[in-house]
């Protein structure tokens, strides 16, 4: 009994790809919430501060905070179906067909309906390696029934950490408390991935982690 509301007590109460009623948030029937993204324009938002006492007791009127002396339209993110000036594949010498979370990392998780996921790698030359394999198209590849056309994938890369990021907007439904999904966190996806097998060139097996 302790070691059951102690695995429950665990902040994100989860362990990849193991789901039952040890995570309540899924397991009793309740109402939910559903989330509609929408723009809303800065000269709406009226923020204030308000002053408060040691006894929680107002103290004077809500001052205003004003608005941004500047500020341009939401445009849509860079997206990079695939990597610019990539290494061939064939580049990296012999392969070996293993699970893609041998050699690379990933954390998963929800923001609303969308789905963020990004993968990413100790070493450089292994990330020249993840740069050039892991385009969009081999995402979707690897995502197999799971891929909607109804999805968008957005692909953008961060050199400076050895990662490729992605978000698969869509694919929560309405967001994580109206999702019809049992991961519906979208935190085992990461490791969904990271166990699909593809052909990782056995010299990036080896390396040191520099």
């Amino acid at each position: 009994m302790g070691l059951l509301f102690g695995l429950r007590d665990i902040a994100l109460q989860h362990f990849s790809g193991f789901h039952s009623a040890l995570d309540m948030r899924t397991a009793i029937p309740k109402s939910f919430l559903a989330m509609y993204p929408a723009l809303y324009s800065q000269d709406l938002l009226k923020e204030t501060v308000t002053m408060i006492n040691v006894k929680g007791e107002k103290v004077g009127e809500p001052i205003s905070a004003g608005h941004p002396p500047k500020y341009e339209a939401l445009e849509r993110r860079e997206n990079n179906e695939a990597t610019v000036n990539g290494t061939p594949l064939s580049n990296f010498g012999p392969s070996k067909a293993m699970r893609l979370g041998d050699l690379v990392l990933a954390r998963s998780g929800d923001k609303g309906s969308n789905l963020n996921v990004g993968f990413f790698v100790r070493t450089a030359k292994a990330w020249e390696w993840l740069r050039s394999f892991l385009s969009s198209t081999q995402m979707i590849e690897l995502m197999g029934e799971d891929w909607s056309e109804d999805y968008f994938l957005e692909r953008v890369e961060f050199p400076n950490i050895f990662a490729v990021h992605f978000v698969v907007y869509g694919i929560l439904g309405r967001g994580v408390s109206s999702s019809t999904r049992l991961d519906s966190l979208g935190k085992a996806f990461a490791d969904y991935i990271r166990n699909k097998v593809v052909d990782i060139p056995v010299e990036l097996l080896h390396q040191p982690n520099l």
